[in-house]
Formats: C-alpha cells, structure tokens, sequence
C-alpha cells in the first residue's frame, strides 16, 4: 500500500538526532578528520556528523539559551523583590564642653521588601515578547538545522556529480588516444596525411584539458563538502557510490498545494511570524510603561546599642505612581515600537513572498530536470551508437578525421550531459524539499 509522510526520511533523521541530542553543542570526543575519511559514508552520515560539528547549529543552541534567559528575567517581574541588610558601627560623637566624647557600637538588620501589584500591561508585555523571541530562536534554529542540510545535500551531490564528470573525461581521454594511434597507424600505411594526425593530437589535447579541469572543480568541492561537516578543506573524504539509476517522480501535491505547505511549515516564514508577535507585544510593554502603577513597599528591622539596650522599627508604604511628563520619552518610545511593529509586519510579508518563489521555481526547475534525465539518456545511447559507427567507418577509409573527431566529441559531451541531467535533478529535488520545509513523497510500495 502507498503512504506518504511529511519530511524527507533524512531530515527527519536528522532532526531526531539533534533534538535527543543534550550536547548539540559539543563535538564528539571520537568524531575526527581521520575516522572520518577512513570509510565511504552515506548522506545520511555526512549529515549527522555535520549537525553536530557545524558552528552554525551551536550558534543556533546559544541563541535559544540566551532566550530562555530573557523568559526568566521577564518572569521576574512578577515576583517581591526582596533585600537583606546587616550593618554595623562604632562612632563616637564630636564634644565641643571639654567633656569627655562617649563611643557608641551599634549593629543591626532589616529586610526590605518591594512588590509591583498593579500595571496597565508592561510587566505580562515584557513576559509575551520574551516568550516570542523564544519561540522565534526555536524556530530559527529548526531554519539553521535544515540549512545545514541543504549545503551538505549540494555538497554532497556536487561532489558525486563532479567525480562522475572525471570518469567520462577519462573515457573521452581513452577514445582520444585510440583514434590517435588509428590515425598514426593509417598515416603509417598512406591511407592518412599528417593533418589527420594533428588533428587527433590536438583533440587528445583537448581531452587532457577536461580532466585536468574537471579535477580542479572536484578538488573545490570536497574542500566545501569536508567544510560543511565541520572539517578542514583538505579532508578527504570517501563518499558511498552514487544510486545508479535515480527515481525521478515528481511530488503528487500541485504546486499550489506546496506553496501553501511552505507557508505552515518553513521555520523561518514562522519565525518571522514570532517575531512581528513579539514586536506587537513590546508595543503593549511600551504603552504600559507610561501608565500608572501600583506598588508595596515594606521594611522592618532591629539595632542594638551597647551598654544602652535595643530598638526595632518597621514600615508598609502603599504607593500609586501616576506618569505625568517625561519630556516626550514616552511618546518617542511608542512610536518607535510602532515602527518596529510595521518592520516586522512587512519583513513577514516580503519572507512570504520570496518563499513561494522559492518554491515555484524549485518545483519548476524539477520538472526541467525530470525531463532532462530522459533526453540525455537517449542522447547518450544515440551518441555511443554514432561513435562506433563512425570509428568503423574510418577504420575503412569510408570517413575522415574531422567525421570521427566530430562523433567522439558529441559522445564526449552527451557523457557530461547525462552526469550533469542527474546532478540537476538531486539538485533540484533537494532545493525544493528545502524550500518547501519538508516535502511529501511517494514511500515504497512493499
């Protein structure tokens, strides 16, 4: 039976990793450059490894730390402050008769106590922002986790794709030398001029020159790949080999259906929804601040005097303060809360936006693709057909150089063509799961 789930089977992996993780933020002691790179590992190992290394994810945790904490502090509104204080002293007074001056020891404690029972709203709009923000670092970093995904999911398909490109470049190489030594060996015979033989020199050369580039490119890329798991650039990392024939269904929802999922499920279109709570709640904190409050004050203590005896005091003082100028402070502060509101507001708006394009030309840059892996494939096998044709047909004299140098060239390029058709679609899959905060797809059918 068919079934389909919310999130691609890694990410959901991955964030089960990183949420029953309590060290996030550390390194594993046995997690090293060299375990590393001693094993051909998986996608799914190279995530894991990077969700725990990169400093972008602690960066996440930290955040989140340090929003708890404003939580806290904000809490703390709402609770008696209370002080403690021991004194002592010895003095002895000015005598201006000639009498002698007496000292005095003297030494006590009180405790003092002050509560805030009433406000128009500043305390719990404090409280409410806290709590956003909160919520918007959560969220931002659920955005972090699934971002580190993506670039070691590019990383990752960049690197096979591109070691792919070097094998059909060392193919093309080979070919190159075969038809080399064919046009040396009818040079040999006077069946060729030695314009065919430059012909196939300079073809060979240009065959070195793929390769060459194609391992720069390569060697760029494991240094990205090696980076995004935490690594240094010079990491070499042996990957596990690529999926030979790669399914390429498209998502059963319409691309309308996926927009609106984007707009429930992308972290940071979320977050930004927080975070234009949280200014709205500091706009009501901001109001509050303005208006009257209500507050208790106690305080109660005892001295002792030596040689004279003991003395206790206490005091409850109810106090209603009424703000009636503060030089336009007050006012200036809303409308900068005001302001803030209206960023948050049109920043939600424009993230909304540049999400659902996001998602339409990922789903329409997958489509390119899916169609693209059918055509290269014929082009392919067109192309090796057309070359062993050709090669036969000169190896009889029936065609020239330029005839087989043309074929061998097309073959070159229909190779890189079909790699390339298959980095596009695992490219464009893993851009439009990402866009989408999680895309459903078909499960195998048992």
């Amino acid at each position: 039976m068919n079934t389909s789930f919310l999130l691609t089977p890694l990410l959901l992996a991955a964030l089960l990793v990183v949420a029953t993780d309590a060290g996030a933020d550390t390194m594993a002691s046995g997690d090293n450059p060299a375990s590393v790179s001693s094993q051909a590992m998986t996608l799914m190992q190279l995530t894991d490894l990077a969700l725990r290394r990169n400093p972008k994810t602690r960066l996440g945790w930290a955040a989140i730390r340090a929003s708890e904490a404003g939580v806290e502090l904000a809490r703390a509104g709402y609770w008696p402050q209370i002080d403690a204080t021991f004194t002592g002293q010895r003095s002895r007074a000015l005598n201006f008769s000639g009498q002698p001056a007496n000292i005095q020891t003297r030494y006590g404690a009180s405790v003092s106590l002050s509560y805030l029972l009433w406000d128009f709203g500043a305390r719990s709009g404090t409280l409410d922002q806290s709590k956003f923000e909160l919520v918007s670092a959560r969220l931002s970093q659920d955005q972090t986790l699934q971002d580190v995904i993506l670039q070691v999911e590019q990383a990752y398909y960049q690197v096979l794709g591109l070691q792919a490109v070097v094998e059909v470049n060392r193919l093309s190489l080979q070919d190159a030398r075969t038809n080399l030594a064919a046009a040396q060996d009818r040079r040999a015979s006077g069946l060729a001029t030695v314009g065919d033989v430059y012909k196939a020199e300079a073809a060979l050369a240009g065959s070195k020159l793929a390769v060459q580039q194609a391992e720069g490119q390569l060697a760029s890329a494991r240094g990205a790949l090696a980076t995004a798991i935490g690594d240094t650039p010079d990491t070499v990392l042996a990957l596990a080999a690529w999926e030979d024939q790669p399914a390429h269904e498209m998502p059963a929802q319409s691309v309308a259906s996926l927009m609106d999922d984007a707009r429930n499920a992308r972290p940071e279109l979320l977050a930004a929804k927080s975070q234009e709570q949280s200014a709205a709640a500091k706009l009501t904190a901001t109001r509050g601040s303005g208006l009257p409050t209500l507050n208790f004050d106690a305080n109660a203590g005892r001295t002792r005097v030596l040689d004279i005896g003991d003395s206790s005091q206490f005091n409850a003082l109810l106090t209603l303060k009424v703000p009636l100028f503060a030089g336009f402070g007050d006012r200036a502060a809303i409308h900068q809360a005001e302001a803030q509101l209206d960023s948050a507001r049109a920043n939600n708006d424009d993230l909304r936006s540049q999400v659902e394009l996001q998602v339409w030309q990922s789903y329409q840059n997958l489509r390119t693709a899916a169609a693209t892996l059918d055509s290269s494939a014929a082009q392919l096998r067109s192309a090796v057909l057309a070359a062993d044709v050709s090669n036969a047909r000169y190896k009889s004299g029936l065609e020239t150089i330029l005839d087989v140098l043309s074929t061998q060239a097309t073959l070159a390029n229909a190779r890189v063509q079909q790699v390339q058709a298959r980095l596009d679609w695992a490219a464009a899959r893993t851009a439009l799961g990402h866009a989408v905060g999680g895309l459903r797809v078909p499960a195998t059918t048992p």
